[in-house]
């Protein structure tokens, strides 16, 4: 079986991997396509080396956390022939750069009719994250004044459309040149981070989101209301910040969605299957062609996930 392994801090692809057998309440998936997104890079740098071994994720294969495919042996309400995306544990199980898989049907759902592979693959971990920030943590309701910096990317392009569903006002930020882009996701109004600093800004927002990871709370505190909130993508780079916030009016919070989950991937699916939420994906690339889709990763000025093409056919 060919997947993507990593040695000495770099990524090889290899086709001598044994395929893995499912075990109770999980299904056994050919994948179609996988996303690479930024935590890839940083299991290949070594960062989760440690929470993988002990959470029992050290496996062969420790890139790729969403992924649309084939049921090959179903489980569940999953049987055999159905197309299913998903996004799998941050650290116990297998990974997606592989091209087989065995994944808890919790973490799954059918994908929408209307999307391919490719579009599939790109759709489940952003859209959860979002889900999650907009709805259980940031608690949106309709007039809500929402602040989302790194707008543009694999994160943002959900995070804009479900705010829009969810009834909020958004500010946008992302890099020069999107901002027709970040008015057709969703956004009230658009902005690039070059020419416009937050001391600019004309609104006080109630939840400030940055999903470029950038920004430290002192960056936003100035544009939050007094009882502002501010959620950046990786809590454990802000653990000083987030204990002196602790008894403040203005907090930051936490956000780790660490698994799929079944039913909030079938009211994205809905979302998608009404129309109300497009799926963008910047690029694809087959898996031989990882290298390319890791440099493409690394740039600026994406659209969407980058994914890979992990079958060679269906």
């Amino acid at each position: 079986m060919k997947g993507l392994i990593i040695e000495n801090k770099s990524v090889s692809l290899t086709s001598q991997l044994d395929p893995p057998k499912p075990a109770k309440n999980e299904v056994l998936v050919k994948i179609m396509c996988a996303s690479v997104n930024p935590t890839d890079l940083d299991i290949i740098q070594g960062k989760y080396d440690f929470w993988l071994k002990l959470s029992g994720g050290y496996h062969a294969v420790r890139t790729g956390l969403e992924f649309s495919g084939i049921v090959i042996e179903g489980a569940g309400t999953f049987k055999p022939g159905d197309r299913v995306f998903g996004y799998v544990h941050l650290m116990k199980g297998l990974k997606t750069h592989q091209e087989h898989i065995c994944i808890p049907v919790d973490y799954i759902a059918l994908m929408p009719d209307s999307l391919n592979f490719e579009q599939a693959a790109g759709l489940p971990l952003g859209a959860l994250t979002s889900l999650v920030a907009l709805e259980e943590i940031a608690r949106i309701q309709p007039g809500t004044r929402l602040l989302v910096n790194g707008a543009a990317g694999g994160l943002g392009v959900y995070c804009l459309q479900l705010a829009r569903i969810l009834g909020a006002h958004t500010t946008a930020i992302a890099g020069v040149g999107q901002e027709d882009f970040l008015l057709q996701l969703g956004a009230d109004e658009a902005y690039n981070y070059q020419s416009t600093s937050m001391a600019r800004l004309k609104h006080k927002f109630d939840v400030c989101l940055d999903l470029s990871n950038t920004l430290r709370f002192n960056d936003v505190s100035g544009a939050l209301t007094p009882n502002g909130i501010f959620i950046p993508l990786e809590p454990d780079k802000h653990v000083w910040d987030f204990i002196r916030r602790l008894f403040s009016a203005k907090k930051m919070k936490y956000l780790m969605v660490s698994s799929g989950h079944h039913q909030k991937l079938m009211r994205i699916a809905s979302w998608v299957e009404e129309g109300k939420l497009q799926v963008y994906v910047d690029s694809v690339y087959a898996l031989a062609d990882y290298k390319q889709a890791f440099q493409r990763l690394a740039e600026k000025g994406k659209k969407g996930r980058v994914v890979m093409r992990i079958a060679e056919n269906g």
